[in-house]
């Protein structure tokens, strides 16, 4: 499942790369200077509210979908973008809800504040 390439393809692939760069570190960055752990298996220090989670519940998550439509735009290929979708459904499924239903019980009233203020993904 061939894209054509080109320019464009190649400037849309480079600004998704940057932009991964820049929600990856940035969201790494908050964690960081909260002490807390990036790792989903981990207890959680502190709930990050600030930065990229001040938009998306997901930043980390966000970014490695921009990684992934970059990666499929480089080598001139719709599979990445394909297998993106079923991926995410595993993903939600699977690690995004559990850590919800941890961070719920870890932070409270808190952590439904910010979930009726920020949404999952975008």
């Amino acid at each position: 499942m061939p894209i054509a390439s080109g320019p464009l393809t190649t400037i849309a692939g480079v600004f998704l790369l940057l932009g991964w760069m820049a929600l990856a570190f940035l969201s790494i960055g908050r964690f960081r200077r909260s002490q807390t752990s990036i790792v989903p298996i981990r207890p959680a220090g502190a709930l990050v509210l600030s930065g990229p989670y001040r938009y998306t519940r997901n930043p980390m998550y966000v970014s490695l979908v921009l990684l992934t439509i970059a990666c499929g735009l480089f080598f001139s290929t719709w599979w990445p973008m394909v297998l993106l979708v079923p991926t995410l459904a595993l993903v939600q499924q699977f690690v995004i809800l559990p850590e919800e239903r941890y961070l719920r019980r870890r932070f409270g009233t808190e952590y439904d504040n910010y979930t009726r203020r920020v949404r999952r993904w975008l």
